[in-house]
């Protein structure tokens, strides 16, 4: 479940908020003459269907506040005191989600859109391959923050067998909103990137690279890693460029995602090498520098500290 990070990327945040009743209609403008929708008459008083109704509401109000301490710690946390109590709400998350998974279910397909919501992000608990296929085809939700929660629903659930190519697609769009695309990006990296098929990775490598050169600096750490998880070696001097990125973030990402592909594929160990040096003596950056030089001496399996000189002459000696 957990996403091993390449970079400091922190959490999406969750636009969760229980509510069993449907988004209010928007209130008329004056002068307007207002139109009912909805059942010509009143509906036959049903028993069983309020039961469910307050139900769902009650369960989905219990799980929207596990997932909102989850999420806190998600942003917040950093100690090993945290990261035990995240593992509890996430055990108990899972209980409370498989415990009620049919009425979870229900919800994504049917319910209003702040139930869709919490239903989307809670179904990734189930740790059940059952939930893939309705949580992929909720995708086509037509409400934005319903498809950003089913793309972190998809990235908590972590199935190995999740399609990327409509996940890449929403990466790619730059007409979603951010957390959409964000979420996105999240799901990609826990699915895994490695043995794609042709189709998946060239989607995803699209997906990647318009990330990496968006105009939210929020999205370019994250096409950074994507495009090295997938080694697209033909983004090597995007990556590199990006190492002057004004976002010490996506600086740290770049030269990450160099130290990888150049480590991986021995063939682009010296591109990447030279990419890294050369940035050696531009960034002053006290963040970016020292990832810069803890990187290299990930690629080059030696160190020679702070000796540019000698990373330099290095780089330089590979094809």
């Amino acid at each position: 479940m957990r996403i091993l990070p390449m970079g400091a990327l922190c959490a999406a945040s969750l636009a969760l908020t229980a509510c069993n009743t449907p988004a209010n209609q928007g209130a008329a403008t004056e002068g307007q003459e207002v139109e009912w929708i909805g059942p010509e008459g009143p509906e036959p008083y049903d028993p069983e269907v309020t039961r469910d109704r307050r139900l769902a509401g009650d369960v989905l109000a219990d799980i929207d506040k596990s997932l909102r301490i989850w999420n806190n710690i998600l942003l917040t946390g950093s100690t090993a005191k945290d990261g035990s109590t995240l593992n509890i709400v996430e055990a108990d998350l899972r209980r409370k989600v498989n415990a009620k998974r049919p009425l979870l279910l229900e919800q994504l397909e049917t319910g209003p859109p702040i139930n869709r919501q919490i239903a989307a992000t809670s179904l990734g608990f189930s740790s059940s391959s059952d939930t893939l296929g309705p949580l992929v085809g909720a995708l086509r939700d037509d409400s934005p923050d319903v498809v950003a929660n089913v793309l972190l629903g998809l990235s908590i659930l972590a199935d190995p067998d999740t399609p990327r190519i409509p996940i890449a697609e929403k990466l790619e769009d730059v007409a979603q909103p951010f957390p959409v695309r964000n979420n996105a990006a999240r799901a990609l990296r826990a699915v895994g990137l490695n043995n794609l098929n042709e189709a998946d990775r060239a989607a995803t490598m699209r997906a990647g690279r318009a990330a990496l050169g968006d105009a939210n600096e929020g999205l370019r750490p994250s096409g950074a890693i994507i495009l090295a998880e997938v080694m697209d070696t033909e983004s090597i001097s995007a990556l590199a460029r990006a190492l002057m990125d004004p976002t010490p973030l996506v600086a740290r990402a770049a030269s990450r995602a160099l130290a990888r592909i150049g480590s991986v594929d021995s063939r682009f160990e010296g591109q990447a090498a030279r990419a890294l040096t050369a940035a050696l003596e531009l960034v002053d950056d006290d963040s970016v520098r020292p990832s810069i030089l803890k990187d290299l001496q990930v690629l080059a399996g030696k160190n020679y500290g702070d000796n540019v000189e000698e990373w330099v002459r290095y780089a330089q000696k590979l094809p």
